[in-house]
């Protein structure tokens, strides 16, 4: 079935040379862009010039979305048009001399091409696509933001207009240069840079809205704070710091450290994580809430399984098998689903009854104490497979000879 759009907008050429791209800028709904923008991945086809599109980095521009209602993108994304997709129409002419004939009140004339005579024009594009085609056959595609459409057009509550610059009659190597050139210029705000920014304002306001929309402030603890404020986190509510202080004796909370080693073990492990922030906290969210899901009767109780030393032993055996899973092909660690499928393959053989038993040495948070956690966690798995007693050989449990 075909399709026709058509948008209104400013084209610019923002240089003299003749054999200069044009860029055409213009608004629209982030639903309605989804419809006909297509992404030509590096991985997919030959000539591509996108990254694969990660899940938790489109959840996290949901998520800040979602955050508070006053939460805004004003960055655009950049597209492109391949040679011949769009017609471009000029319509200047025509807004000019509506302007004048509806003798505007305004004391000065409108200049409708902001002192940028000769290298800007207003009109409209028109383009037709069809709704099935392929994502690379697409009439435009996406050069970056991806994640920033996908993360919008994903919000339910709202259609969210935004702001598009389009490349228009691009070829592939100019949106190949284009992707690099956006995606090594940016340069992250330093901490000392944010403190003097918000050194004038409300400070514990601004504070929450940064933490809920998981942007670094300072120093702050970020990952810490979403962890534990976070809905789709295990451990909410769960982390032992000045935030949690009502607690019952059947509570256990997890002390802060804990995460923090887990985290570290995941992105040493995953290199491919390293730099991906959101994408980690979500592997790291799907794991543990797969953990979560197989002992319900031990999460957040003060038991063995709570413990520091338990909690990063656990986290090692888990990841080190995932680590596999990924090198075989068999796991895409930027998949949630995937993730927690995968853990509950991983665990679901090993009994509750192993972290409620009583332990015949003292917990300790060293790593010769989480060897001897994971290598009983190994003979559980092994003793399964022969169809021998779980207990059978283990070092943290005695026996009956």
């Amino acid at each position: 079935m075909t399709e026709h759009r058509c948008y209104f907008g400013s084209l610019i050429s923002q240089r003299a040379d003749k054999n200069v791209t044009r860029f055409f800028v213009f608004n629209a709904r982030a639903k309605d862009l989804k419809e006909w923008l297509g992404i030509r991945r590096i991985k997919d086809v030959k000539k591509g010039a996108q990254r694969v599109l990660r899940k938790a980095r489109a959840s996290a521009v949901t998520k800040f979305i979602e955050a508070s209602s006053i939460n805004t993108i004003p960055n655009s994304i950049l597209i492109a048009f391949d040679p011949g997709k769009a017609k471009f129409t000029s319509l200047s002419k025509e807004i000019i001399e509506g302007i004048i004939q509806t003798n505007s009140p305004l004391e000065n004339p409108v200049n409708i091409l902001n002192g940028c005579e000769n290298q800007l024009n207003w009109g409209v594009i028109e383009f037709s696509f069809e709704r099935n085609e392929q994502e690379d056959a697409k009439p435009a595609l996406i050069v970056d933001g991806q994640h920033r459409l996908y993360g919008m057009s994903n919000f339910d509550k709202e259609d969210l207009p935004i702001t598009v610059v389009s490349l228009i009659d691009a070829n592939h190597q100019e949106q190949a240069f284009q992707f690099i050139v956006v995606n090594n210029k940016a340069v992250r705000v330093s901490a000392e840079n944010v403190k003097s920014i918000i050194a004038d304002f409300d400070e514990d306001e601004l504070e929450k809205r940064l933490v809920l929309a998981r942007v670094k402030y300072g120093d702050k603890p970020l990952i810490l704070r979403s962890l534990n404020d976070s809905p789709s986190s295990p451990f909410q509510n769960l982390l032992n710091w000045s935030y949690n202080r009502e607690i019952t004796e059947e509570t256990q909370l997890v002390p802060i450290t804990a995460i923090e080693q887990t985290m570290r073990y995941i992105r040493k492990s995953f290199t491919v994580l390293e730099n991906d922030e959101d994408s980690l906290i979500e592997f790291f969210c799907a794991t543990w809430r797969a953990v979560k899901g197989n002992y319900p009767e031990l999460f957040g109780k003060n038991n063995q399984f709570m413990t520091k030393a338990n909690i990063s032993a656990f986290n090692e055996y888990i990841t080190d098998r995932l680590v596999y899973f990924w090198e075989m092909d068999l796991l895409d660690v930027f998949e949630s689903d995937e993730i927690e499928e995968k853990v509950l393959d991983i665990i679901k053989r090993l009994p509750k009854e192993f972290w409620l038993k009583n332990w015949k040495l003292r917990i300790q948070d060293t790593p010769n104490f989480r060897d001897i956690i994971k290598n009983d966690l190994k003979t559980i798995i092994t003793n399964s497979k022969l169809g021998k007693d779980w207990m059978n050989g283990l070092e943290l449990i005695e026996t009956e000879e």
